[in-house]
């Protein structure tokens, strides 16, 4: 496994939960395409994540939310080829942009992986045959910002403060326009493949814990 994941591993701790297991194997079949492995061992480890209670990163989940839509690895296909083709189409009108951005399957296009509660979307750019070589761009309402690395590397440089965007990304409130804040825990705990919602173990209702909580419990000591 790579450098960036065994350092993302450590920021964020060993979790006191086991998530039911994702079958990859699938992925080619049902989604078209592997994923890259440092985000299969990722998930394996923690299931679905909401970081800073506001940015969650995807999880398949082997039942759909909705009726009628697929469920596994073929509805988050769905749903990336719909929902954020939709999402993509809307808002880059606005953009003085020359070409259409690419959304998955196209080829190139990009796969979302995670969202935060403004709607912005954290991809893969998947131009790269191999999808151990795919970079991060992160979808924001008016532009696209490209990140010359991949899933883990991503993530610890925004959980250790290296990212330019990090505020917008994390939606950080500022505290001059709405006040002091209540602190919240570096990430809590979501859904599974199975569709188990490991945080409502520690009472997290949605993206966020109890006002104020630091503390994660659902981290070994």
């Amino acid at each position: 496994m790579t450098e960036a994941w065994s350092r993302l591993r450590a920021i964020m701790g060993e979790p006191a939960y086991v998530p039911a297991q994702v079958p990859w194997e699938l992925a080619p079949a049902d989604l078209g395409v592997q994923l890259p492995s440092d985000y299969r061992a990722f998930i394996d480890l923690y299931g679905g994540v909401n970081l800073n209670g506001e940015w969650g990163v995807y999880t398949p989940r082997e039942k759909s939310f909705f009726k009628g839509e697929p469920g596994g690895l073929a509805g988050w296909r769905s749903k990336a080829d719909i929902d954020f083709r939709d999402q993509v189409e809307g808002e880059e009108q606005w953009w003085e942009q020359q070409e259409p951005t690419p959304v998955f399957p196209d080829p190139g296009g990009l796969l979302p992986w995670g969202w935060n509660s403004n709607h912005q979307q954290c991809c893969w750019l998947t131009t790269d045959p191999d999808p151990e070589q795919w970079t991060v761009v992160v979808f924001y309402d008016d532009r696209l910002d490209h990140f010359n690395g991949g899933f883990a590397e991503f993530l610890a440089t925004v959980l250790t403060g290296g990212y330019a965007s990090e505020d917008e990304l994390l939606v950080r409130a500022d505290p001059d326009v709405w006040g002091p804040q209540p602190a919240r825990p570096l990430w809590s705990p979501g859904d599974d493949w199975a569709g188990k919602n490991w945080g409502a173990e520690w009472g997290i209702d949605g993206f966020l814990t109890a006002p104020g909580s630091t503390e994660m419990p659902w981290v070994r000591k």
